[in-house]
């Protein structure tokens, strides 16, 4: 895919929606100095463009009663298939996120879990089912947004 051409206002709209996917043009467009009429031009251009690809929901997983978060590094066995490890991953409760990576680890795994008992079994899993030879799991402690 070629790369497209972002102005400032172009990068502004962006940032507004990853923070509100549903911001309504009118809001849009007056924080950017548009009409709303102009916003929905832009945002319909950049989806066009292929720059937005789509809109989702942000769902927090605290009100899920899934207040503990945490990062799992993995390294896969050398035997095992990474679309299995993919597969099982994504069909546990607690993931959130599978991150395919370069470097020390093959992969990094977004969790939300109910509880330190919830996030052994996770990790567990991921090592006996998914083929997982190493992993190292961070509890993250805070979240900020940009």
């Amino acid at each position: 895919m070629k790369s497209v051409a972002l102005d400032e206002t172009d990068h502004r709209i962006l940032k507004i929606l990853l923070r509100n996917g549903r911001a309504p043009f009118a809001s849009i467009g007056a924080e950017v100095g548009l009409s709303p009429h102009g916003a929905a031009d832009r945002v319909r251009r950049l989806q066009r463009a292929g720059v937005i690809t789509g809109f989702s929901a942000t769902v927090d997983a605290q009100t899920l009663g899934r207040s503990l978060e945490a990062l799992i590094d993995v390294r896969l066995m050398p035997s095992t298939d990474s679309a299995h490890f993919e597969r099982l991953a994504g069909g546990l409760d607690a993931v959130r996120e599978v991150l395919f990576l370069t470097g020390r680890w093959d992969y990094q795994v977004s969790v939300a879990c109910m509880d330190a008992d919830d996030l052994d079994r996770t990790v567990r899993a991921l090592r006996q089912q998914g083929g997982a030879a190493q992993t190292e799991t961070r509890i993250v402690m805070r979240r900020s947004v940009p």
